[in-house]
């Protein structure tokens, strides 16, 4: 069996040293299975690399995908720069791990999706919350019957790192480069996992909100025209509806993550932080503590994740179980069955651009 699959790193900011501890994780903790291993990092930064675990350090992503050692190519750049990135990485036959989203730009995912096939390579994105064990048990219980025909639903995501206006312009808040605000950054995680949970959406209806329309970079002011706070109804196409909540100004002491849906016969609460989930049966009787045998996709999950005991949080388990299911497909495992492919990034992408229309014209979009 396969047990090392060299990754190479293209870009490595604040989300590529979360891909290379993720890693780390999987070679220290996961000894003797399939694991992905850093060949080698693409940065404008080079200096920056002594003392981590880099192989080679490369100035331009041509140099890294033709290295043969590099097996599978992960884009970590802005979002803007991952298109190229991967088109290059794609024509020279190479698997790939991107960065949520797929692109900035529509018509470039859909493009990225149709190579990723017509190459037959292996392709996942970062949606990372299909690899938390909370969301597959919650999946489990649904298609279980636990509470029913679903009817409603409601979620928020909600960050405090844009609220501070003397936070420095990004890259994030000019819309040609990012994409959309709260609703590409954070929101693409709950409208995927929407989607994965209760299938395809028909429609959304939304509104956008901007607190800070100025913001600054080295003394000079730059207009921020992307959405800090959106909600959206959404309906699905199995008949339910309910609102999404993104918001990178909000900062509660109480509640930043929330998903609940409703049913005929009861309903599911997600608690992010601990990886929880409750289950209320109609009729009374309180919220239950679901535990016990996981289900199917939680077990199929559970070997791609840190033992319990040395877990290193929700969100960087989540990635190391993300990549560890890239590094195992590519050695030609079978992946895990809600793997993220780019074609399941489209259609989450599809529907934050339906969400930024109609936040735009006031009026339902389908995505």
């Amino acid at each position: 069996m396969k047990t090392s699959v060299g990754f190479g790193m293209v870009g490595f900011g604040m989300i590529g040293r979360t891909h290379l501890a993720a890693m780390e994780v999987n070679r220290v903790l996961h000894e003797g299975s399939c694991n992905p291993y850093p060949r080698g990092v693409c940065t404008r930064r080079p200096e920056a690399m002594a003392g981590l675990p880099f192989e080679r350090v490369y100035g331009d992503p041509r140099e890294l995908v033709s290295d043969p050692l590099v097996e599978v190519v992960d884009i970590c750049t802005p979002n803007y720069l991952h298109g190229s990135a991967a088109r290059t990485a794609l024509e020279a036959g190479k698997s790939l791990y991107v960065e949520k989203p797929l692109s900035h730009d529509p018509a470039e995912a859909e493009a990225l999706a149709r190579l990723a096939e017509e190459k037959a390579l292996p392709n996942q994105c970062a949606l990372t919350l299909r690899f938390r064990p909370a969301v597959n048990r919650m999946k489990d219980l649904l298609e279980a019957g636990a509470i029913g025909k679903a009817v409603h639903f409601r979620a928020c995501y909600f960050h405090h790192s844009y609220l501070d206006p003397a936070r420095p312009m990004s890259w994030r808040q000019e819309l040609d480069k990012s994409g959309g605000g709260s609703v590409m950054d954070l929101g693409i995680h709950l409208l995927d996992m929407l989607r994965y949970l209760l299938g395809d959406a028909d429609r959304v209806l939304a509104l956008a909100r901007t607190l800070h329309r100025i913001r600054y970079l080295e003394g000079k002011s730059r207009p921020n025209n992307t959405d800090e706070y959106l909600c959206a109804m959404v309906e699905m196409k199995n008949g339910s509806a309910g609102l999404v909540e993104t918001s990178r100004i909000s900062d509660s002491p109480v509640h930043n993550e929330g998903f609940e849906i409703f049913g005929a016969g009861g309903s599911l609460s997600l608690d992010f932080d601990r990886g929880r989930v409750f289950l209320n049966r109609a009729g009374g009787g309180g919220p239950l503590l679901v535990e016990g045998g996981p289900g199917p996709l939680e077990q199929a999950l559970l070997p791609l994740l840190p033992p319990v005991r040395q877990s290193l949080g929700p969100f960087v388990d989540a990635h190391a179980a993300a990549l560890k299911n890239m590094a195992a497909w590519h050695a030609g495992e079978r992946p895990f069955p809600g793997t993220p492919t780019f074609a399941e990034a489209v259609r989450a992408q599809a529907l934050v651009h339906a969400c930024l229309r109609s936040a735009e014209n006031g009026r339902w979009e389908q995505p």
